[in-house]
């Protein structure tokens, strides 16, 4: 059954999010129903790095539109507790995937890169609370994606795959930086 964003909220908004498992985000995710017209509204790219467009935030959830550039790619990093999904409305997506190093701890650097995949438009994909990954647009076209993070992304672990070093970033979270 699919879900507007308004059932999307609701749904988002029945239980806890610390209660929210990586399928069941994926499932309602999969069945959000958002038009073209929306994310081309939010479509906004800049010239030398991805673009993080808020469509809207709860308590639970930010859904978001990212717009990436030929040669755009985010830092290796997880999400610092929350849950992601990610489609892809427009062109390919590159996803990698990385886990410690031989011999490091879990949340600590350096780490390995273990996959990696091609997502196409239409495509899904995302990663658990732990998950550490780096996405990129390594096609000649423009990438859009929608995320959903849950509970909404405040900060995140940068991590390298040659230093044991962990740097954790804020992220803007007030409604002023969206506007701005």
């Amino acid at each position: 059954m699919r879900l507007d964003l308004e059932q999307f909220i609701l749904e988002m908004g029945r239980s806890p999010v610390t209660e929210l498992t990586q399928e069941r985000l994926m499932d309602l995710t999969r069945r959000l129903a958002i038009s073209s017209e929306l994310i081309e509204s939010r479509t906004c790219f800049a010239p030398n790095t991805y673009t993080r467009n808020l469509v809207c935030r709860s308590a639970a959830f930010e859904l978001l539109v990212l717009c990436w550039k030929p040669g755009h790619e985010s830092t290796i990093h997880d999400h610092a507790g929350s849950l992601n999904a990610i489609r892809v409305h427009r062109g390919e997506l590159t996803s990698r995937l990385f886990v410690p190093a031989a011999g490091s701890p879990v949340g600590t650097g350096p780490v390995d890169l273990v996959a990696e995949e091609r997502v196409q438009t239409d495509g899904w994909t995302g990663v658990d609370r732990s998950g550490v990954h780096q996405l990129a647009n390594t096609s000649g076209e423009d990438l859009v994606t929608v995320h959903v993070y849950a509970p909404p992304l405040l900060e995140l672990n940068v991590y390298s795959t040659d230093s044991a070093n962990v740097e954790r970033r804020p992220l803007r979270h007030r409604l002023a930086d969206d506007m701005a």
